[in-house]
C-alpha cells in the first residue's frame, strides 16, 4: 500500500559532481523548498567512499532520506538505507547525464520539480538487486554498450547527456566482441554466445535497451533479464539492429525473461556495469532480487 511520506528530519545526500546542473547552483532553492514544506534538512555532500556506510549508520534517524546526484550516487544511497534496515524512503533528484532510473519512475528532471515530488509524493516498495552479495538498484549489464556507461568522458555527458551515451555506443558496433556464457535460472540451463546481458528492473537503459511499462514491475520479486545471441548470419545481424534502432526486443536473437535469481558463468572475465558504474571483472556471478528492500518516495501521478 502506498502511503504519503512523513514529514520530519530529513537527509539531503547531495554530490557535488553529478551531471550537467551542479548540486551547488541548486542546493539553496532545494533547501528552501523542503524547509518551507515543514522538514528539517541536514546536508551530507558525498565523498570518494564511504557514503552507503554512513547510511548504514544513520539512516533510522530521518523520516526520509534524499539524493541529489546521478544514478551511480542513488545506488550508493539504497545500498546504504537498504542495509540499516530502517525502511526510511528514498527521495531522488535526478542530477546525472542520463537518469535511466527516474525515467522508469516517472520522476521530473528539473530539480525543484521533482523536490515538489518528494513533498506531495506517494511511497512505494522497491526491489533492490545484488551481484555476488553487491547491491544494485536498477541494472546489471555485461558486454556490448556497456562500456558506453563508464566510458563516455564526463565533460561530454554534462554537455550532450543522453547523446553521448548513443555516440559512444556506436563506436562499439565495429567492435563488438561475443562471450561465451552459461546461464541457469528458473530451472533452465543453456549456454551460447552471446553480445550482451542485463538483468534489470527498470524500463530505460541508457537509451539503447528499453523495456514496456507492462513489462517491468517494480515490487513483485522478479527481474527482468534480457539476453542477446550474437547473430549467426548477416540476416540475423540485420534483425537485430532493427530491433535495437525501433526500440523492439521483437529478433531471434534477443530473449527476455523474468527471474528472481540468475547465475553467469563465463569463458573469460568480462566487464559489468552496476546503475552505470564499471565493477571489477569476474568469471561467475549470481544475480539476486532481494523483494521490497527499500522504500521510494515517488509521484503521485505516476502510480495511481
Amino acid at each position: 500500500m502506498k502511503t504519503p511520506i512523513n514529514k520530519g528530519n530529513m537527509l539531503l545526500v547531495a554530490n557535488p559532481k553529478s551531471g550537467i546542473c551542479k548540486v551547488k547552483d541548486i542546493l539553496l532553492d532545494l533547501l528552501t523548498i523542503f524547509t518551507k514544506a515543514g522538514y528539517t534538512v541536514t546536508v551530507y555532500p558525498t565523498r570518494k567512499s564511504g557514503t552507503p556506510e554512513y547510511l548504514k549508520e544513520h539512516a533510522k534517524n530521518y523520516s526520509a532520506v534524499v539524493c541529489c546526484g546521478g544514478d551511480g550516487t542513488l545506488s550508493e544511497v539504497l545500498r546504504g538505507v537498504c542495509e540499516s534496515k530502517s525502511g526510511t524512503p528514498v527521495g531522488y533528484i535526478p542530477m546525472g547525464s542520463t537518469n535511466d532510473f527516474a525515467k522508469s519512475l516517472g520522476i521530473s528532471k528539473n530539480p525543484k520539480s521533482a523536490a515538489m515530488s518528494i513533498i506531495n509524493g506517494t511511497v512505494m516498495p522497491y526491489d533492490l538487486g545484488s551481484i555476488n552479495g553487491r547491491h544494485f538498484s536498477y541494472i546489471a549489464a555485461v558486454g556490448a554498450f556497456t562500456g558506453a556507461s563508464y566510458s563516455a568522458p564526463q565533460r561530454l555527458k554534462n554537455s550532450l547527456g543522453h547523446f553521448a551515451y548513443i555516440l559512444e555506443g556506436t563506436k562499439y558496433l565495429t567492435k563488438i566482441k561475443p562471450f561465451e556464457m552459461k546461464v541457469s535460472f528458473n530451472g533452465k540451463k543453456f549456454k551460447d554466445e552471446f553480445i550482451y546481458a542485463s538483468v534489470s528492473n527498470t524500463t530505460s537503459v541508457a537509451g539503447l535497451v528499453r523495456l514496456n511499462r507492462d513489462e517491468v514491475c517494480f515490487d513483485d520479486g522478479t527481474f527482468e533479464l534480457v539476453l542477446v545471441r550474437k547473430p549467426r548470419n548477416l540476416k540475423e545481424a540485420a534483425e537485430l539492429i532493427t530491433a535495437l534502432l525501433s526500440n523492439k526486443l521483437e529478433c531471434s536473437c534477443i530473449k527476455l525473461f523474468h527471474t528472481s535469481e540468475v547465475n553467469m558463468q563465463f569463458d573469460k572475465e568480462p566487464c559489468f556495469t552496476i546503475d552505470g558504474e564499471k565493477l571489477e571483472a569476474q568469471k561467475e556471478v549470481t544475480v539476486k532480487n532481494h523483494t521490497r528492500a527499500v522504500n521510494l518516495v515517488v509521484p503521485k501521478r505516476r502510480f495511481i
